[in-house]
């Protein structure tokens, strides 16, 4: 047996009882949507090395073999499901993923534009009840994170 990179599993050990989500702003324009998709995934993966390394297992990374050998790693072969809802909706979900335990993360329009540095004095000087949140991103057990998301819909 080949060793396999940092936590990618062998396709037998997909945590299939587990999932992502990344919920939206409806309406947000598709460049927009996309750099929030974007930021959360990976601060996501990046919260979870850091703060909760044993769910790095369950995120079930996987190397994806190509016809001529190559190889395509770290791929998730956990679906990766995209809703969208109103902001309210958002705020509320990051407050029960937080009182639930889950490993959650999320982007607001005070991180875009600009650089990091105004990015960072723009979020100092809002308060959160006047945070506008583009997403929210979860993972966690199926079980905890569906009933989270019922309200939203697939992002179209």
């Amino acid at each position: 047996m080949t060793e396999l990179p940092s936590g990618v599993v062998e396709p037998d050990a997909v945590a299939t009882d587990h999932k992502f989500v990344v919920a939206l702003k409806a309406k947000l324009a598709p460049g927009v949507a996309t750099n929030a998709a974007s930021h959360l995934c990976l601060g996501l993966v990046a919260k979870a090395a850091a703060e909760r390394p044993e769910l790095v297992a369950d995120m079930s990374f996987l190397t994806f073999t190509d016809g001529d050998g190559g190889q395509h790693t770290p791929i998730s072969g956990l679906s990766l499901v995209v809703l969208e809802g109103r902001p309210a909706w958002l705020r509320r979900l990051r407050e029960e993923a937080h009182a639930a335990g889950l490993l959650c993360t999320d982007f607001t329009g005070e991180m875009a534009g600009g650089d990091y540095a105004d990015q960072l004095d723009r979020m100092k000087s809002t308060a959160e009840e006047a945070l506008d949140y583009y997403g929210v991103a979860l993972f966690g057990p199926r079980e905890q994170v569906d009933p989270l998301t019922r309200k939203f819909s697939l992002l179209r």
